[in-house]
C-alpha cells in the first residue's frame, strides 16, 4: 500500500540531496581555485624578473668594485613594498660589466670591498673574497653569487637574487 504523497516525499528529499551536494561543490570550488593558485604562482613568476636601473657606467672605477645601493617596488602577493639591497659592481679590463652580491655564501652576512687588501671581507667568520668574487679563505662553501647585467645607453640594469 503506497501513502498518498509518498512520491512527493521522494522527490523532494532527492531534490534537497542535489542542492547540498550543488553547494558543497560550489563551497569546494570556491576554496580550490584560491588554492591552486596558492600553489601555482610561484612556478609562474619565476621567468618574469624584472630589469632595475642602479647607476650609470661613468659611477665605475676601473677594476675596482662599486658598492651601489638600490631601490626597487617588489610585489608580495597584493602587497606593494620599497626594498632596498646592495651589490658590487665591477667594470673589468674588457669593458664589461659584472655585478655581484653582497651576502656572504657561509652565512649571508654582508660583505664589504677593502681597497687596501683588494678583496671582500666577512665581519662574521672572516672569509675572504678576490674582486671576481672567488673565494680566497675562510668557511664560505662558493664564491659571492654573481646577478645578471646588462647594459643600455649607458645605464647598468640588474635582475636581483631575491626579487
Amino acid at each position: 500500500m503506497v501513502l498518498p504523497g509518498a512520491k512527493n516525499t521522494l522527490r523532494r528529499r532527492a531534490f534537497f540531496v542535489t542542492g547540498i551536494k550543488a553547494l558543497a561543490g560550489l563551497f569546494g570550488l570556491g576554496l580550490g581555485i584560491p588554492l591552486a593558485g596558492f600553489f601555482l604562482s610561484p612556478a609562474l613568476k619565476k621567468g618574469r624578473q624584472e630589469w632595475i636601473s642602479i647607476a650609470e657606467v661613468t659611477q665605475l672605477r676601473d677594476g675596482e668594485p662599486t658598492k651601489i645601493t638600490y631601490r626597487y617596488a617588489r610585489k608580495d602577493g597584493w602587497r606593494m613594498s620599497e626594498t632596498r639591497r646592495m651589490a658590487f659592481v665591477l667594470k673589468q679590463a674588457d669593458g664589461g660589466v659584472m655585478a655581484l652580491t653582497n651576502r656572504c655564501t657561509h652565512l649571508g652576512c654582508g660583505v664589504d670591498w677593502n681597497s687596501v687588501t683588494q678583496r671582500f671581507t666577512c665581519p662574521c667568520h672572516g672569509g675572504a673574497f678576490d674582486a671576481q668574487g672567488r673565494v680566497l679563505e675562510g668557511p664560505p662553501p662558493k664564491p659571492l653569487a654573481r646577478l645578471p647585467v646588462k647594459v643600455e645607453a649607458d645605464t647598468i640594469f640588474i635582475q636581483d637574487a631575491y626579487a
